[in-house]
């Protein structure tokens, strides 16, 4: 009986374990987040120029699709991103980049409400240069919450 309990006991642990991260990636990004970036860089096997974008998710049910947009509204792609969890939460949202060779590869977003945030697939081409013997260097771009449309948990 005391083992059976033990044991029920840990497995509603893990499942709310479990749960806890979903709920806090999916306070994420509940508005924009905002960034300048200055150098032209890759997401998906598209790249994109320099210049200001906004970053969203597309769906609130699935809150790993997430929309990079040019500031003009003119570019826009969709892709999707695993959560990642960083050791403690940014004092400012921020924009990693993975630089290999001259080529830029977006690659984090994170927020400053939230040690959870986004990790990018490496695209073919990232991976090409890294199996090249090339090794990348992550440079950050501070980035702006814009608005919100539920309050982060």
């Amino acid at each position: 009986m005391k083992i059976h309990s033990i044991t029920m006991l840990l497995m509603l642990a893990f499942l709310i374990g479990v749960g806890i991260i979903p709920a806090r990636a999916q306070a994420l990004i509940e508005g924009t987040i905002e960034a300048n970036v200055p150098f032209a860089f890759m997401v998906k096997d598209t790249t994109l120029p320099a210049g200001k974008y906004t970053l969203q998710r597309l769906d609130e049910a699935d809150p790993k699709v997430l929309e990079i947009r040019t500031a003009n509204g003119r570019t826009a792609i969709i892709f999707e991103a695993e959560n990642a969890q960083i050791a403690s939460i940014p004092h400012n949202p921020e924009l990693v980049f993975d630089k290999i060779g001259d080529q830029y590869f977006l690659s984090q977003i994170w927020a400053n409400d939230s040690d959870i945030g986004y990790q990018l697939p490496k695209t073919k081409t990232e991976e090409r240069l890294e199996g090249d013997g090339m090794q990348a260097q992550h440079h950050s771009i501070l980035a702006k919450v814009l608005k919100r449309t539920k309050k982060a948990k």
